[in-house]
């Protein structure tokens, strides 16, 4: 698909990745850019990424007016398109509407702040870390706002976010594009071939609220009590705040911890553990840790969250729970244990449908959009 996006000369296209986060963040955001930049790199077009230098530069105005100055300074060797996350390339936008500009900024947001803000508001006070604060209201939302108003298209990670803002931004329906999540996948289902299931279990983030592993691991908890040889495996929870070590001592050596993983270390988890438990609130895009269990064949209990749905097809492809019944979706991780057969079909079922998500794909869906093709049906 690369060359639908070349100039009639042949000569490669000029894309700008730009996101106010960390170059070395091992976060969703900053995988998926990383996976769409070197997918559109391969196909023949000319990548820079540019990230947050500082703390400071990672203040999403800070960093949108330090972009805007660099497309300024950039004015005669500019980019053809700018892919911003969020606010990040408003300012580009503006610039380039003012001096009509042919460089088209497209919108990249990896779960909509206005929809997060909805959730907070639904959960109680005690539940939420980092609440959305006042400022962000009446800065950041409108700003979100003036972004895709003025951007040429706007990519979601997931169908469900792209049919909120639909509905929250009619005026926006034609622009927007879903461009999920994409993954290296295996050559076969790892877990599917294995004549030995230990019951060694997986959860993958760290102690947000939108990850909310608190509840993964009170579940596990249940579970060991019927099944007293299982295991936990905690990987990327960053430091383990002091109010969630009464919650971890009980499990005493069943317990494991790994406070940091690169993303290119994540697979020999994946072949540690056969089962994956996300008990998410929210995602922003379609999860990359459910994504790559699948594609080794790992069985998946995630909570029954939008995103999840678009990965998961109930006892199909995995296994959604509740996420507020601790007995009852321990009964449906239990009896999905002491079932091997069923848990060898449902082994070879994930890999499947983990291999519709495969990064080549999404980079292909990537450049239809920046070549503007008509939109895809989102009802």
């Amino acid at each position: 698909m690369g060359f639908l996006f070349k100039r009639a000369a042949g000569e490669a296209v000029k894309i700008w990745f730009i996101a106010s986060i960390n170059k070395n963040s091992a976060g969703g955001v900053n995988r998926s850019i990383n996976s769409l930049a070197e997918g559109v790199k391969r196909a023949g077009h000319k990548v820079k990424i540019i990230y947050a230098g500082s703390p400071r530069e990672e203040n999403y105005l800070f960093f949108a007016l330090k972009t805007g100055l660099i497309f300024l300074v950039n004015f005669f060797d500019r980019p053809d398109r700018i892919i911003a996350r969020s606010t990040d390339g408003v300012f580009c936008a503006l610039i380039s509407k003012l001096f009509k500009l042919k460089t088209k900024v497209v919108l990249y947001n990896h779960g909509w702040e206005e929809k997060v803000f909805q959730i907070e508001r639904r959960l109680p006070l005690s539940a939420v870390t980092n609440r959305t604060t006042w400022k962000s209201r009446i800065i950041r939302f409108p700003l979100l706002r003036l972004s895709l108003s003025l951007c040429s298209s706007c990519i979601c990670g997931t169908l469900e976010e792209a049919r909120w803002i639909s509905r929250k931004h009619p005026f926006a329906r034609k622009k927007l594009r879903v461009v999920p999540n994409g993954i290296n996948l295996p050559e076969a289902p790892f877990w599917a071939s294995q004549e030995e299931i230990p019951p060694s279990f997986l959860i993958v983030g760290s102690f947000t609220w939108k990850k909310n592993i608190e509840y993964g691991i009170s579940l596990f908890t249940h579970i060991l009590s019927y099944l007293p040889d299982a295991r936990l495996f905690l990987v990327g929870t960053g430091s383990v705040p002091d109010s969630k070590q009464n919650l971890l001592s009980s499990l005493g050596d069943s317990l494991f911890i790994v406070e940091k993983e690169s993303p290119d270390k994540i697979s020999r988890w994946y072949e540690t553990c056969p089962y994956l438990i996300s008990t998410s609130r929210y995602e922003g895009g379609r999860s990359f840790s459910i994504l790559e269990a699948q594609s080794y064949g790992l069985v998946v209990f995630a909570t029954d969250i939008p995103s999840s749905r678009e990965t998961i097809s109930e006892s199909h492809s995995g296994v959604l729970i509740g996420g507020v019944d601790l007995k009852q979706d321990a009964k449906k991780v239990l009896d999905l244990c002491n079932s091997p057969e069923e848990f060898k079909a449902l082994s070879v079922r994930a890999f499947r449908n983990a291999s519709r998500h495969k990064i080549d794909r999404q980079v292909n869906r990537l450049i239809r959009a920046l070549v503007q093709y008509p939109q895809a049906h989102l009802s």
